[in-house]
């Protein structure tokens, strides 16, 4: 007798104990309100743990949305920019911040986000969203030292280093230029012109002629072996850079344009008879040209504190 009323005792206390591990948590509370679309109660649900201190990085960003889909903006604001004062430097909460400013259209507040996001984390995308806001305020001091700041850590793309070596060209800031332009010769297409006359304009003021010229001649090799599927037009950049090349050093000029001509010769059935000596037709009726060439044969190299050197 005494066995049977202590196992139905035992049992008893038994169902008890899993009739409590059932009753669903808080947690498990606000999430099956949410699943089930009762948004209302999930927000008061959310909203009393907040206020309790209860401020798991789920249930915020639950509390964040209903916020949101509810339009209350200035509480989905400070639920989340409490969010990323209680996790200053995790990149996923800045990230939250810098979206929601976006959603609301706050740029301002969306770049001083994206800002700090860079900081954490560097990534081009960011960058991108950066640059994209700073061109279009006008803001082309933060332009430039985001751009340096992507030059240093080689994640800055072609068109960018292009961008800062003609801004830092045109401030004075000749070896900064000079490090941008080379970081666009090394990954741009090789059809590109623009920056790679620039670069060599730039070498030339700070006195490194030879590299100039060594650089100009390579370009000049794929520029006419591009020139050869294309239109007439398109061999300008070519025919300027070799106007620039002869009026800084038509010796050396000559001697690296010939090499160039003798190496894409050098297949043809003509190279076995060549004699060694080559000529250079620069036509006639290129204004633009002209003008390169006589704003080159103006420059005097300079050393890194802009004086004058000596040829």
């Amino acid at each position: 007798m005494l066995r049977h009323i202590a196992l139905i005792i035992l049992l008893t206390l038994a169902a008890l104990a899993a009739g409590v591990a059932m009753v669903p948590g808080e947690r498990e509370q606000w999430t099956m309100l949410v699943r089930d679309g009762r948004n209302q109660q999930a927000l008061k649900a959310l909203e009393a743990r907040y206020r309790a201190g209860k401020r798991e990085t789920d249930a915020v960003f639950h509390l964040y949305k209903l916020y949101m889909s509810f339009a209350d903006i200035d509480a989905a604001t400070r639920i989340v920019e409490q969010f990323v004062a209680d996790h200053p430097k995790d990149p996923g909460a800045v990230a939250l911040l810098a979206k929601h400013y976006d959603d609301i259209e706050n740029k301002p507040a969306e770049a001083r986000a994206l800002e700090r996001l860079f900081a954490l984390a560097p990534s081009q995308q960011t960058a991108r969203d950066l640059l994209a806001y700073y061109r279009l305020e006008g803001a082309f001091d933060r332009e430039e030292n985001l751009l340096r700041k992507l030059l240093a850590s080689q994640m800055i793309t072609a068109n960018d280093a292009e961008r800062l070596g003609l801004i830092l060209a045109a401030h004075g800031d000749l070896y900064g230029a000079r490090d941008a332009l080379i970081r666009f010769d090394e990954i741009a297409n090789p059809e590109r012109s623009v920056g790679r006359i620039a670069l060599f304009d730039v070498l030339v003021q700070i006195g490194e002629k030879d590299e100039a010229l060594t650089k100009a001649a390579s370009w000049i090799g794929y520029w006419r072996k591009v020139s050869i599927h294309r239109a007439s037009g398109t061999e300008a950049p070519a025919i300027r850079l070799i106007r620039m090349m002869m009026a800084v050093d038509e010796e050396a000029a000559r001697r690296l344009i010939c090499a160039v001509q003798r190496g894409a010769a050098a297949a043809s059935a003509e190279a076995s008879a060549h004699d060694g000596s080559c000529e250079i037709a620069i036509p006639d009726g290129e204004p633009e040209a002209d003008a390169a060439a006589s704003a080159v044969t103006s420059i005097e190299p300079r050393d890194e504190f802009g004086r004058r050197r000596r040829r």
